[in-house]
């Protein structure tokens, strides 16, 4: 019996061990196996508290081999592969120089879940790897491009979306107007390393400001994006 006590009284003592205590705090930790809670309160104070994460800091996003893939943390999170061709419009220049945005978002809802600055290859193609599961309404915005938004599409593993975007919006209003037109003007003759150069009314991507770019603006003179 006394062997027992003397059992007890070690577990006691080992446990409190964990807990720290000074003044009207109480610091202690343990680990939830078969339940726990994830909301405790004591006093003036509350605890809210989760054991998952979608993604563990520093960790890779994706490992894939043949049919199978892991996700870090502790809770899954299904990554898809997003690809397809965004055409800029009326431009001969170099797209792989210029960056697009892609914004994910909740269907008929204008404000982004995701954000993301995409790098085109030659031909226009994107591929994007990103934490994607459901429908979703995708819009893409370049510099003097409009905005398109495709609306409704399916991203299961694998998603597909081709854009088209209308050329002409030097100032990144999403429109092509009178202050477009100025703003060409204003840089009309100019070719990089001069005073008035504007990278957004070379139309057309030849490096130079010129005729072919007040076309490119007349053709489009109106059009609005997207929202």
């Amino acid at each position: 019996m006394r062997k027992l006590l003397g059992i007890l009284v070690l577990l006691s003592t080992a446990s409190l061990t964990f807990a720290q205590s000074g003044g009207n705090y109480d610091l202690s930790w343990s680990a939830i196996t078969s339940g726990g809670v994830t909301f405790s309160t004591g006093g003036d104070f509350q605890l809210g508290s989760t054991v998952g994460q979608p993604v563990a800091f520093g960790a890779s996003l994706l490992h894939t081999g043949r049919t199978f893939d892991l996700t870090d943390g502790f809770w899954f999170v299904r990554y898809a592969t997003l690809s397809g061709v965004v055409n800029l419009l009326d431009f001969g220049g170099d797209v792989t120089l210029v960056p697009v945005e892609l914004q994910v978002r909740a269907p008929g809802i204008l404000t982004p879940l995701q954000v993301h600055t995409l790098s085109l290859n030659g031909s226009g193609g994107l591929s994007l790897v990103a934490p994607l599961e459901g429908v979703y309404d995708l819009s893409v915005k370049a510099s003097h491009w409009l905005r398109q938004t495709l609306p409704s599409v399916a991203v299961n593993g694998t998603g597909v979306a081709n854009f088209s975007l209308v050329n002409g919006d030097v100032d990144g209003d999403n429109e092509v107007t009178l202050f477009d037109f100025g703003a060409l003007v204003a840089a009309f003759g100019s070719m990089p390393g001069d005073p008035n150069w504007n990278a957004d009314a070379d139309l057309d991507g030849d490096e130079e400001v010129t005729l072919f770019d007040f076309g490119v603006l007349v053709r489009n003179f109106g059009a609005i994006g997207d929202d």
